[in-house]
């Protein structure tokens, strides 16, 4: 079950907000329901879908079918906004392109070769799966029926696999360890043309932790920002934050919003139970008293 404060965080950011201006869509675990036995936010009472099915493309597919929704973000519960609704909402509005980190990395080494030619390696991108989009390209994923099926043939995640030897890893994850969630949307949408579409960045901050030995496939996981982490100069830290480098690509992009320079994130993760507590209590996002009792 995940932890309520997450969600009450999302509480605070919603409820200053015109509720026809957004809606939500939750991936939850199985026979998990959002009512208020299990939240205090009624912004999330029925809003989970009822197929389980691990799949951005559920999500977008089911948002879809509202017309009136005309900007598509994936966030997960581990998320929290660094501005306010309406600061994000004329953000994302205002820039008619889609947020889409990607980027190439011919030596990630999980391309795999039986791809082609429906995917030509050169083709290939890798990025963030916490994209925004926007409709047009929303429609491109729920639409696609020529990459998709590729990426479910050959393209898996070795999650799991205990790897005892370090030596062996080469042999045993070679085009082995492709995980889909950073790779087909990027994908999808250089081969559909649409990459100079995008700006080529997410607008979700994450800290990567790097410190694991070489090698190993314990590098390069997302670092849980706890209770300490969540300072004023932190978080401002972050806001400040203005460009992106792409080391595979020598590449610096410049953050910008329908043409306009700015700070490139409006929203960071991983935060524990406790950070998101920080967050309400201490007014980060909008004053909240966490401990009140709600109806």
């Amino acid at each position: 079950m995940t932890d309520d404060f997450h969600y009450l965080k999302w509480d605070t950011f919603f409820k200053n907000s015109d509720r026809a201006s957004f809606s939500i869509y939750i991936h939850s675990e199985p026979n998990f329901v959002f009512d208020e036995t299990t939240t205090r936010s009624d912004f999330f009472y029925g809003r989970q879908l009822k197929n389980s099915i691990p799949a951005e493309r559920l999500l977008i597919e089911e948002a879809l079918r509202d017309p009136g929704n005309q900007r598509f973000i994936l966030l997960s519960d581990s998320c929290v906004p660094l501005y306010n609704f309406s600061y994000i909402y004329n953000y994302v509005m205002s820039s008619p392109e889609s947020f889409v980190d990607s980027f190439s990395n011919p030596k990630d080494g999980r391309y795999n070769p039986k791809m082609s030619p429906v995917i030509p390696k050169e083709k290939w991108r890798k990025g963030s799966q916490w994209i925004t989009l926007i409709r047009r390209h929303a429609t491109i994923v729920v639409d696609d029926d020529i990459v998709f099926p590729v990426f479910e043939k050959y393209c898996k995640s070795q999650q799991g696999i205990d790897i005892k030897f370090p030596i062996q890893m080469p042999r045993l994850l070679k085009h082995g360890n492709c995980i889909p969630d950073e790779h087909y949307v990027q994908t999808l949408l250089e081969m559909s043309g649409a990459e100079n579409e995008l700006e080529r960045r997410t607008l979700t901050y994450t800290s990567w932790d790097q410190s694991a030995v070489r090698g190993t496939r314990k590098s390069w996981h997302p670092v849980t920002l706890t209770y300490s982490d969540v300072t004023p100069e932190q978080v401002a830290k972050i806001k400040d934050i203005n460009q992106v480098y792409y080391k595979s690509e020598r590449r610096t992009e410049w953050c910008q919003a329908n043409s306009k320079f700015t700070s490139c994130f409006l929203f960071a993760r991983k935060f524990t139970t406790g950070a998101a507590v920080r967050l309400l209590t201490e007014g980060f996002i909008g004053p909240f008293n966490v401990y009140s009792s709600q109806s």
